[in-house]
């Protein structure tokens, strides 16, 4: 194999798929962004509406492309989930 061939190959691997480059980043960003919703949970902070979609949007972005999820963006994902659940299924009174 050539050196031409192995940048060819590079080359089109990254213009096949270039989502693919870019999952590290989206990563670390969720991980970043889990870390800041965790702390903010640790003092006792609500956890804003916007931060919420962003993670759920990287985990569906990750997930899309069969990439595991970092520990902490499970985790942090997971308790939320649990979370809504719970006041899913207390009365409200809305209902009727």
């Amino acid at each position: 194999m050539t050196d031409l061939d192995l940048y060819g190959d590079t080359e089109t691997a990254a213009e096949v798929d270039p989502l693919a480059a870019k999952m590290p980043e989206v990563l670390r960003l969720a991980t970043a962004l889990a870390e800041q919703m965790l702390a903010s949970q640790i003092m006792g902070r609500a956890i804003s509406g916007e931060q919420f979609t962003a993670l759920v949007s990287a985990a569906r972005l990750l997930q899309d492309n069969n990439v595991p999820w970092p520990p902490l963006v499970q985790e942090v994902v997971h308790e939320l989930a649990e979370r809504m659940n719970a006041v899913g299924s207390e009365p409200d009174g809305a209902a009727g």
